[in-house]
């Protein structure tokens, strides 16, 4: 049925039928990207590495051994899990060695404290699906409060570049962490807390795999708590119009939820124009009411997501190919998402709402800015986006084939986040736009976007997206942030004297 669905579409846009879909292994579907097989690979397949030697170890022990290994060697130490980054964060070459920290997930028995606080720790390559069965698990049952909608990606990667979900007064994830143990040049496994040193524990939370190979994060976990989850779809110009209407309309959804996330589609109304496009506006908010997860139909679900996600990603690789299809293909595809409904669910099935987003290598661009008083940048900002898209149409170029989305954090007190602010009560909005891979014009787009933020709301890069490519962005940084990221390098000079897990991009956003 689903071959069905995607067969019309792709015999419709032009007259001509193609043949049904492979879902073929995400690394075949990955060839072609680079002119030679490479050692290792990240999933979207924009970055590759050639080490001089891949290492897999599985205890504290292992990762001290291989540090030894590299000074003795005089080698550049980089670490990788799911490699989901696509930032250059994990590249390293015959220069260096490769650290691969899955097979390290162990998950330690969750602690509370006499405040009645929950903590866990987990080594840095526990996933989030596998924390999450653990803690439902638990006596009685506990929850991360906020995280990404993916769950097969590690918790090391996630909190080393200062990841973040959606809820807004939870922060970023970096800011539910309480102890951070990191192996540093000499081979020493060190502790960091906030009471023992409140700037160094900060550098080591969001320390971008710059103080050493992270071993563990411990972090802050809850209750089990309910979410009721409502879907709405409604016209861009309900709030994305006029800033002095849609900023407060915004801001009011905003503080009112637990979580606010905010998707577009481009296109979403056949040759109708971006008036009559729509939004697809995703709110949580806690709540007493039960849920209505059930395990059997959530499993089957989730087989089907991601079943119709693997093929869904055929579509989007047919757009990128053939760019031309973009406005007869979405709309289709966005039909398939677009169901007003409301469900109460315990918080981690609300939160990982979308099985098998895997499937669907994309590539992508975040900025992070802060929130102005009534949101109107907020809707500047995205407006931009949605009226280039049409610019860009109007010359028969179409860089947005997947999605744009936009998220809210309060300011995280973390010195490498760019979400950090030292008013704690700072709203910041993070904004994204995302293709399937080889999409044409996607790289030009995306610096324009980025360019845009930057200029007129101080926008930073999230470190695990793409941001390396956007000319001048390092002297960027360096202008508007360079007193904070100095406190990070007199910390990180402490523990990695001689640069042994630096790489270029970080040695420049560093001032080297």
């Amino acid at each position: 049925m689903l071959y069905l669905i995607y067969k019309d579409i792709l015999k419709g846009w032009d007259g001509r039928e193609y043949s049904e879909p492979s879902v073929a292994p995400l690394e075949k579907r990955l060839l072609g990207i680079s002119t030679k097989s490479h050692a290792w690979s990240n999933w979207a397949g924009n970055q590759v590495a050639d080490p001089a030697q891949i290492f897999t170890p599985k205890n504290v022990n292992d990762l001290i051994a291989i540090v030894a290994q590299a000074k003795a060697a005089n080698k550049k130490v980089r670490a990788a899990a799911t490699g989901h980054s696509w930032s250059s964060t994990s590249v390293v070459n015959q220069d260096g060695y490769l650290v691969n920290v899955k097979s390290m997930n162990k998950i330690y028995q969750p602690v509370q404290g006499a405040d009645g606080t929950w903590t866990v720790e987990v080594e840095t390559g526990v996933t989030l699906q596998e924390l999450d069965d653990i803690l439902r698990k638990h006596n009685p049952p506990l929850a991360v409060s906020s995280n990404i909608v993916i769950e097969s990606v590690r918790y090391g990667g996630v909190m080393s570049m200062g990841c973040h979900g959606a809820a807004t007064n939870a922060r970023t994830m970096p800011d539910l962490v309480t102890q951070v143990k990191i192996v540093d040049s000499n081979g020493t496994l060190n502790t960091f807390t906030k009471d023992k040193d409140p700037v160094e524990f900060s550098a080591a939370t969001v320390n971008l795999g710059l103080l050493g190979i992270i071993y563990s994060y411990t972090m802050e976990v809850e209750p089990m708590f309910n979410l009721k989850m409502t879907d709405t779809h409604s016209l861009v110009d309900d709030i994305f119009s006029d800033p002095k209407v849609g900023g407060p309309k915004l801001k009011s959804m905003v503080l009112n939820n637990d979580q606010t996330q905010i998707f577009y589609w481009p296109f979403n109304t056949p040759l109708l124009g971006a008036s009559n496009d729509h939004l697809w506006v995703k709110q949580w908010q806690r709540t007493n009411l039960t849920a209505t997860d059930n395990l059997l139909k959530d499993g089957l679900q989730d087989v089907f997501e991601t079943l119709e996600t693997s093929l869904g990603s055929n579509a989007y690789s047919f757009m990128a190919l053939n760019p031309a299809s973009t406005p007869f293909i979405v709309p289709i595809l966005y039909q398939a998402v677009s169901r007003d409904t409301s469900v109460v669910l315990h918080a981690p099935n609300a939160i990982h709402y979308r099985a098998g987003i895997e499937k669907m290598p994309c590539l992508d661009v975040e900025m992070i800015f802060k929130v102005d008083s009534n949101f109107e940048n907020v809707v500047k900002a995205w407006r931009y986006v949605i009226d280039e898209i049409y610019n860009y149409a109007k010359v028969d170029k179409y860089p947005i084939n997947l999605t744009m989305e936009m998220r809210f954090i309060k300011a995280s007190s973390m010195l490498m986040s760019p979400a950090y602010d030292e008013d704690p009560e700072a709203i910041y909005c993070t904004i994204e736009v995302l293709s399937a891979v080889n999409t044409k014009d996607f790289s030009d787009f995306s610096i324009k976007m980025a360019q845009y933020w930057m200029d007129n709301f101080q926008a930073k890069p999230h470190w695990a997206k793409m941001w390396e490519h956007v000319p001048g962005i390092v002297p960027y940084l360096r202008q508007k942030a360079g007193a904070r990221y100095d406190k990070f390098e007199a910390v990180r000079q402490k523990y990695d004297p001689n640069g042994m897990f630096m790489t270029g991009t970080f040695a420049g956003v560093l001032g080297h």
